[in-house]
């Protein structure tokens, strides 16, 4: 029984891990998070805080249909609130 409890542990961290790099990578992209969710938003479609299990994104961007250059601007990334890294697009 503690084997599988162990092994049940481990496959969920893992799985969190792995939402957590799939983000950052699709963030680091400028795209929107995958596995986030939207606390904070602001009224034009997609800038504000995303949170995840231990990790956040402060984004802001171009994301209402007339935008030329649609997506991610710039972003901010916590990790268990502490500030890790920040992109801008050029």
């Amino acid at each position: 029984m503690k084997g599988v409890l162990k092994i049940t542990i481990t496959l969920v961290i893992f799985v969190i891990i792995g939402f957590g790099l799939t983000d950052y990578y699709t963030v680091s992209r400028f795209e929107k998070p995958i596995f986030c969710i939207g606390t904070e938003l602001k009224d034009d479609g997609g800038s504000g805080k995303y949170t995840g299990i231990g990790y956040s994104f402060d984004i802001e961007g171009n994301f209402m249909p007339e935008d030329e250059f649609p997506g991610v601007t710039r972003y901010d990334f916590y990790i268990f609130g502490k500030h890790i890294e920040t992109g801008i697009r050029d």
